[in-house]
């Protein structure tokens, strides 16, 4: 049989999915503060148009770096790949979130949004579990 139990799967299933969630949390929490922001000079600034892509996927490579950087901080290990995951639920619920409110269709544009994501989110988790200073449980 072995020595898995019940409660032992959902300790180990804790330790996963609670770093990410905050991570993704924290990284949506950045975004919409980042996207705040220029939303403020956009209404102060005359922008053009074609900027609005490039502001958004700085927003959404910013808010995923901080996600991906705080669950590897919290998880203490496997900073790619948490990151990685942090990023791909954030996507997802934004993507979700999208349809939800509005029709839109998979162009380059998500594409974009989805590899900035992926990107700056497992970049942050490598620098999360490899900076100075490692967290203490």
């Amino acid at each position: 049989m072995g020595n898995h139990s019940p409660k032992g799967d959902l300790s180990s299933a804790r330790k996963w999915i609670l770093p990410v969630l905050f991570g993704t949390a924290a990284g949506l929490l950045g975004t919409t503060v980042i996207l705040t922001l220029f939303a403020l000079v956009l209404t102060l600034q005359d922008i053009p148009q074609g900027a609005i892509l490039p502001l958004v996927i700085v927003s959404v490579g910013i808010g995923t770096f901080l996600g991906g950087y705080l669950c590897a901080r919290i998880a203490g290990k496997k900073g790619l790949l948490y990151g990685f995951l942090t990023g791909l639920l954030y996507y997802l619920i934004l993507t979700g979130l999208s349809l939800a409110i509005m029709h839109f269709s998979l162009d380059a544009s998500q594409a974009m949004k989805l590899g900035a994501a992926l990107i700056a989110s497992s970049f942050g988790g490598i620098i999360g579990v490899n900076g100075k200073g490692k967290r203490r449980a």
